[in-house]
């Protein structure tokens, strides 16, 4: 069984392109060190772009860092005391009102019950941590090349640019980017079919 099913009918437009000129035109930014841009956010915040990115539920930027008997270091994580959920972000970000992301969105909204959609960018030579989701993801490529994979359980997939992917990351998982350019995938947590 294949933990990556690509997606027919959905629009496969050049995305790069659009976050570029949003990028240079300052209506976006990859802040502090995050990489990642929410398209979608919860009542009340309906600017912020920024606060659906990382983790609803564990305070990574306060993680404390100890060190072993033995000289290792571990970083120990909190839980956030007041934690969003993915079903809270149901308002597309005004920075996208307008541009082809709230073409997909709307399209993706049709489909599927969402939760946070957002742009990930992995740096060259970066690996994310093994880890599992709540809920699968769809991925779109919008920026990959030679180098770029994802990996689930024991299985290895480069996902090609422009092509939607249905993929299993209620399993373990990771992604690594061995190439020397960035990488950049739309992301769209699923929580549901419609």
């Amino acid at each position: 069984m294949s933990h990556f099913t690509k997606i027919e009918g959905l629009p496969e437009l050049d995305l790069q392109q659009e976050l570029n000129r949003l990028v240079a035109n300052g209506i976006l930014s990859w802040h502090d060190g995050k990489n990642q841009i929410c398209l979608n956010t919860v009542a009340g915040f309906e600017d912020d772009y920024i606060l659906g990115t990382g983790s609803l539920t564990h305070d990574w930027e306060n993680g404390v860092v100890v060190i072993d008997e033995y000289g290792n270091q571990k970083t120990i994580i909190k839980e956030k005391e007041n934690p969003l959920y993915e079903k809270d972000f149901n308002i597309l970000c005004k920075q996208f009102e307008g541009t082809m992301f709230e073409t997909v969105y709307n399209q993706l909204r049709l489909r599927y019950n969402l939760g946070r959609v957002r742009l990930m960018k992995s740096k060259s030579k970066t690996c994310l941590s093994w880890h599992v989701d709540f809920q699968p993801r769809l991925h779109y490529p919008i920026k990959t090349q030679t180098g770029c994979f994802m990996v689930i359980e024991d299985e290895v997939k480069h996902l090609a640019q422009n092509e939607w992917w249905w993929t299993e990351t209620t399993h373990e998982h990771t992604a690594f980017n061995s190439s020397k350019e960035d990488r950049i995938h739309l992301v769209a947590t699923i929580i549901g079919k419609k």
